[in-house]
Formats: C-alpha cells, structure tokens, sequence
C-alpha cells in the first residue's frame, strides 16, 4: 500500500506500484509488513507517516473485500446473500491472541463482518496449518503414508511460518495432527528487495542522492521482475537501466558497472549482499523444526518464494542428505489460500472427501471459549485438542454451536453449497 502525503490518501494494488515509478514517487510512502505489524510481540519498523499498522491493514481489508465482492458477485455468487457468507482469514503461526482479536476488529471495520454477527462467520487458521491441508490432498504424488511426517515451509512476501505435520490413515480417511509447534521471521521475499535497494544505493554511493526519487525504486522493481526469482547463484546478471539523464550524466559509467543502459552484477555479490543474508535466516528456521522430530520425511515449500530458484536450491544443498524429499506442490502461491479454503468447508459442510485438520481457534471470536457464554460448548483456543477429534464429534460440535446460536440455518446453507459444488462440476 502507499499513502499519498498530498491528499492524506491510500492506495493498494497495481495503482501503489505505478505511484511508486512515477516522477513523483517522492510524494508517497510506501507501507509494507503492516499485517505482521498486528501483533506488537514481533518487532517491525514503523509504518511511515505515523500511520498505525491497524489502520494500513483494515483500509487495504476493505479494499481487497470490496473488490472481491465486486467480482464475486458477478459470477457464481450473484444470488447468494452476502450474510451467508463466511471468511476465513490466515494467520501467521506465531501470532497472539491479541493479535487476532485486532484481525477481527479490522475485518468488523473494514466491512467483512457486523460486530453482533456469529463468530462462526469469521475463521482464523494458521498459515502452515493451511498450507498443510492443501499439501495432504496431494499426498498420492508424494507417496506420503501413515505415520509419515512432513515438514511445511510457508514463505510469502514478508513472513516465513513453519510447523512440522503427521499423517494418520484411519477409517474416516487421513488426518493431520501436528508434531511441533508452528514458529517464523520476518524473512520473506519482500526483504530481498530492502536488501537490494540498500545495495543499489552502496554502489551509487552520494549520487544517489542526486537521483529522482522513482530511480532506485524503478531499479528494484525491474530485478523483483527480471532477475529475483530466477537468480540460481551461479550467473551473472544484468540490471536494465530506466532511460534517464541523470545515467547519460555520468562521468564514468563503466566506474558503476554500467555498460550500454544496463548495470552489471555479478553473482557473488547479488548472493552475498542480497539473497544468502535472507537465505540462512529460512534455512536456520528450517533446521529450528528438525531439530525438534526425529523422522521427516518431506519438506514442502509453499508461498512465493519458495518458488525462488536460488532458495529452493540452498534448501536441496543443505537438506538433501537428511530428507529424502523436498519438493514445491503446484501453484505454491495458492497453497495457503486453496487450504483456508479447504477447512473453511471442512467445518461447515462436513465434506467427507477432504482431510479434517483444525487449526487452535475454530471460530474467532473474543469471548470465546464460552466464559462469558454459557449456551455455547467448550472449545479451546490455546490447546492443539480439536486436531485429533473424530469426524462425528468435531461436526457434533460445529453444528452444536451454530445451534446453539440460533443464527445460521445449516440445512440451507449445505444445500446451496452442494448446489453450487454441481454447478461447478457441470
């Protein structure tokens, strides 16, 4: 997201990359990592402009909602009512309950929910929980069996969340029990840009304080599309220069490595000044959960950047010998968003083809467990207890709730979902 100092304005999406290229990119601020920001026991920078993490993630919340919506509601969702609706929300796996209280709140301001909705219309699972549901359901092609253990790395733009999971083969089908408990950094793809713009402005040194101030963003933005995914470690590269006078300006281009409106860089110092730094930091965490099981058998890597070459080979260099597979599921990028959901479904429609895996907290909700409600039944939200529940019980429970809440008509709502599963199969 970027907010416009001018007009005291947000924007998101490709509008905040344009800004951001543009002559006057100066008159922006460019925030990022606001959503991590949600939860003050993990330290961050501040958000420029004294704008709070809250306030970034509710106003980007409501946008993408709105959005969303706006596209949904052209499609396959044109008849449904929106109070029908459920969401289901990722988190980080290191989050507090804080935390996701501030996520409810944000989803309730930015138009998500109604503060008197059921909690039932607002989940919360964990990043890696979600990832691994959707790793579970590809099993067959991973010859993952009974008693199988599998370590799931989630690394999106900002974060890296991992946990290691077991597979269970029981008469219901597999389930998902987890075998260590989930932790992460602030080590994501993002990052690679801060580490890339810090070098750029190494190599420009004083003059790049002479430059415009879409310069040096233009130029990181180029290596995040041409360069950062498919850099392996071992090619030289070529950074494609913006057409600009303040290059042709310079006394001695060949001095800066430029050579014909591109900036030469060698493999060595991209991998010691911008991806080994990030590189170890996912490496250690990895090494953190096997250090914590004593049988894995796969790790899965999931998120944006493990679609990364150069990450997904240091992880191959320095694992291979102890894990026997390592491998990236199709469409990693979807990975966590397929998962959520996976379980969304999971809760509500007791769909008996798809794994039964709960994350701590079922439904959301600040006053749950039910201290201050007596109608509703007991659910832990700090304990692992719901992930090794049967079928019959953990159903048992998701409709004694709704029940209990006399809010949601169940038998409606299984119908219009199985209608719409028909409709989706043709």
């Amino acid at each position: 997201m970027a907010f416009d100092i001018a007009s005291g304005t947000m924007s998101w999406g490709l509008s905040v990359r344009m800004a951001t290229l543009r002559p006057s990119a100066g008159d922006f601020c460019l925030l990022h990592g606001f959503k991590l920001q949600l939860d003050e026991t993990i330290q961050q920078t501040p958000l420029d402009n004294g704008i709070s993490a809250l306030e970034a993630f509710t106003h980007y919340l409501k946008e993408l909602h709105e959005f969303a919506m706006l596209e949904s509601l052209r499609g396959s969702l044109k008849n449904c009512e929106p109070s029908h609706i459920q969401y289901v929300l990722t988190v980080p796996a290191r989050w507090s309950d804080a935390a996701k209280n501030k996520m409810r709140g944000a989803a309730i301001n930015a138009g998500l929910i109604k503060e008197d909705d059921p909690p039932s219309r607002l989940n919360l699972i964990v990043e890696p929980e979600a990832a691994a549901l959707y790793c579970e359901r590809n099993c067959e092609r991973f010859d993952l069996n009974h008693g199988d253990q599998f370590l799931v790395c989630e690394a999106g733009n900002e974060a890296v969340d991992l946990t290691v999971f077991e597979i269970a083969v029981t008469a219901a089908g597999r389930r998902l029990s987890k075998v260590t408990n989930g932790h992460g950094a602030s080590c994501g793809s993002d990052v690679l840009d801060r580490h890339m713009q810090r070098f750029l402005e190494e190599i420009f040194g004083c003059i790049a304080a002479n430059f415009p101030a879409n310069i040096i963003p233009k130029l990181v933005d180029t290596f995040a599309h041409d360069i950062k995914s498919q850099f392996d470690g071992l090619e030289d590269q070529f950074l494609r220069l913006p057409a600009h006078r303040c290059f042709d300006d310079l006394e001695d281009p060949e001095a800066f490595g430029i050579d014909d409106g591109y900036l030469f860089l060698t493999a060595a110092e991209l991998k010691e000044n911008v991806f080994e730094p990030v590189t170890k930091d996912v490496l250690s965490l990895i090494q953190e959960q096997l250090t914590q099981t004593e049988d894995c058998a796969a790790i899965f890597l999931v998120g944006d950047f493990t679609s990364f070459n150069y990450l997904y080979s240091r992880v191959k260099q320095q694992f291979s010998s102890q894990i026997s597979q390592i491998s990236i599921p199709p469409r990693p990028d979807l990975a966590v968003v397929h998962g959520a959901v996976c379980a969304g479904l999971n809760l509500y429609f007791g769909h008996h083809k798809l794994p039964l895996l709960v994350t701590h907290m079922l439904y959301y909700h600040p006053e749950l467990p039910n201290s201050a409600n007596p109608n509703l039944p007991k659910l832990s939200r700090n304990s692992g207890d719901a992930f090794n529940l049967s079928e019959e019980e953990l159903i048992a429970r998701q409709v004694a709730i709704l029940q209990a809440q006399h809010q949601l008509d169940i038998e409606k709502l299984m119908i219009e979902h199985h209608l719409q599963l028909r409709k989706l199969k043709g």
